[in-house]
């Protein structure tokens, strides 16, 4: 069960390149993600394969100026069920700085 916790200072096509457990094995797994940036208007997306589970370009929550994640309010994925494949998570708009913590629990292959 990785869970990994991550700053992010500039605009990218996938935050989560070079984190290996991106790449989920099949059957998928079972995620949850909590996100915050420090100015109004940052946005991101998440995705596994061709499937949005976060349509890109989604405002995240404000806060994080204090270098911390409030897991009671900036949870924006919860038990989210997902299939293999590769999560991508494009940050679209950025000002200053954005926090993410993605955590991933592994389905059991049958």
């Amino acid at each position: 069960m990785p869970t990994i916790r991550k700053a992010v200072t500039a605009v990218t096509d996938d935050a989560l390149s070079n984190i290996k457990f991106a790449d989920i094995p099949a059957p998928g797994a079972v995620i949850n993600l909590w996100i915050s940036s420090v100015t109004n208007g940052d946005t991101f997306g998440l995705s596994i394969g061709s499937q949005d589970i976060i349509v890109q370009g989604t405002e995240c929550n404000i806060e994080v100026s204090a270098d911390s994640l409030d897991v009671n309010r900036d949870q924006v994925v919860f038990d989210e069920v997902v299939p293999g494949g590769h999560l991508y998570l494009p940050v679209s708009a950025l000002t200053t700085e954005l926090q993410f913590m993605l955590h991933v629990r592994y389905l059991p292959r049958m």
